[in-house]
């Protein structure tokens, strides 16, 4: 009995030792398998030096500047994350296509590892942007990671490593950084809605700053906090929202956001004419000078030339002016204003049929149109009026 007892104990001790053996090689592979041949000594160090850097509130005197490579310290950790995560990469080339979309406005900055896509808040000088490129705050700015295939903000390395004493670690990265990737490039669903709920900003700066209007549900976020955020009671406040549909990139190329345009043409009803009047007032921040002062740094008076001021009146117009034809008559009380924008800066400024027609009606389907109809509403009226033509 005492034999088979000792025979029991010596096979339970070596089936344990085996496990353990077994999970050492288990931590060994997965920690080997995360390192990617990185310095944890160098890891540690970057660490402690971030601790010094500029972010939000905090200004140290002589603060730590993070450069090309504090992210590139970042980017196996995060990939090793994401994958951890159920991240599926992409090939390369189905991940340069959906990335375009996600660049084609914006500066970039071209590295072997990864791509830059400057959102800097500052200012619109090449030297600002480089000088806070990977700064922790201050920026929106982007990183498009190359052959790992995601894309990341600036991250400390604390928020994404936990490094031991015995120098062992874990890896943890901030559950935004796997929803973003995973909905931006595995088309995950579930994904956005928690990022509906939890990562509204980075949603809204998707559109705002980076130009990606391909979501509805998105549009509509960003449309209805701006909208309820310059709902004053002035109408000039109500223009604020026109710099959403039209801008200029930081390599100061004309843009609009045609998703947001889309948006507002589908959902102009006969009890909803909230974004089409708020884009109707911003018409003629266009072209008068001390309305245009209003904007700020994007007054629409100054950013844009005759031609790009004519295409957006034309944009608006397009959506507005069959909107007044098919509501007006229907709800009068909400549709009160007189006319159109284009009829109004027709009147004033009658060159911009000239700029609409030579640029062929700037594509829009229903511009020719909507252009003909409204200059014969003004023709009509100066009859009525008994004025010459």
């Amino acid at each position: 009995m005492k034999k088979e007892t000792l025979l029991l104990l010596c096979f339970f001790t070596f089936f344990l030792n085996c496990k353990d053996k077994v999970n050492d090689e288990k931590i060994v592979d997965i920690q080997k398998k995360d390192t990617l041949n990185i310095d944890v000594a160098e890891i540690k160090n970057l660490i402690k030096l971030q601790k010094n850097a500029n972010y939000i509130d905090y200004r140290p005197d002589n603060p730590y500047l993070p450069t090309e490579k504090d992210l590139l310290a970042i980017i196996p950790f995060v990939e090793q994350g994401l994958k951890n995560a159920g991240y599926k990469t992409l090939s390369d080339a189905e991940f340069e296509n959906r990335a375009k979309d996600l660049v084609k406005d914006n500066k970039v900055k071209k590295y072997n590892a990864f791509t830059t896509v400057f959102v800097n808040k500052l200012d619109r000088t090449s030297e600002t942007l480089n000088e806070h490129e990977f700064d922790f705050d201050l920026t929106d700015n982007q990183f498009v990671v190359k052959k790992y295939n995601f894309m990341i903000p600036m991250l400390f390395l604390r928020d994404v490593i936990k490094i031991n004493k015995d120098n062992s670690y874990s890896i943890s990265i901030p559950h935004y950084i796997v929803a973003r990737n995973k909905y931006l490039f595995n088309d995950s669903q579930a994904d956005l809605d928690w990022l509906m709920v939890n990562d509204q900003d980075f949603l809204k700066s998707l559109v705002n700053s980076l130009g990606y209007d391909k979501e509805p549900r998105i549009n509509k976020l960003l449309l209805e906090d701006y909208y309820e955020m310059y709902n004053g009671s002035q109408p000039t406040e109500k223009q604020l929202i026109g710099t959403f549909f039209f801008t200029k990139d930081l390599n100061n190329n004309f843009c609009i956001r045609q998703g947001l345009v889309d948006y507002v043409r589908n959902n102009t009803k006969a009890n909803d004419n909230r974004f089409i009047y708020a884009l109707n007032y911003y018409s003629f921040a266009l072209y008068e000078k001390e309305l245009g002062e209003e904007f700020g740094s994007k007054n629409p008076f100054k950013m844009f030339n005759d031609v790009e001021k004519a295409h957006i009146a034309s944009v608006i117009a397009s959506i507005e002016v069959p909107a007044i034809v098919k509501y007006k008559s229907e709800n009068p009380r909400l549709w009160s204003n007189a006319g159109s924008a284009l009829y109004d800066l027709l009147v004033e400024h009658p060159e911009i049929e000239d700029i609409i027609v030579k640029n062929n009606y700037f594509g829009i389907k229903n511009m020719k149109q909507v252009l003909e109809d409204t200059i014969d509403e003004i023709d009509v009226d100066k009859i009525k009026r008994g004025e010459d033509f």
